[in-house]
């Protein structure tokens, strides 16, 4: 049983690491609505509240990396670049609690 389980949980991290989300937003789409379409998804505000993000994980480059490069239950998304990028990360930021 815990072999199973074991291997159920291993395969999801794993396809988690390798899946990449091909979005691309509109040009000229402003962060709200990227985030609602390619982020709420998985990421419901609570309170008016993202995330909870400690002072060294709410800047912008590392928002931005984690979106570009996605983690282990996050895909990536590569196709959200450059200005349109830092935008949506400070849109994260601004509305996240930051402690």
């Amino acid at each position: 049983m815990h072999k199973t389980l074991l291997i159920i949980l291993t395969t999801i991290i794993i396809s988690g690491c390798t899946k990449t989300n091909e979005f691309t937003p509109k040009e000229g789409a402003d962060s709200e609505s990227i985030f609602k379409l390619a982020c709420a998804e998985c990421h419901n505000p609570v309170g008016g509240q993202i995330f909870i993000l400690s002072k060294d994980r709410a800047t912008i480059p590392a928002i931005s990396k984690q979106i570009n490069e996605g983690s282990m239950t996050m895909p990536s998304f590569p196709n959200i670049k450059s200005e349109t990028l830092s935008n949506l990360a400070q849109y994260v930021i601004d509305n996240s609690k930051v402690e």
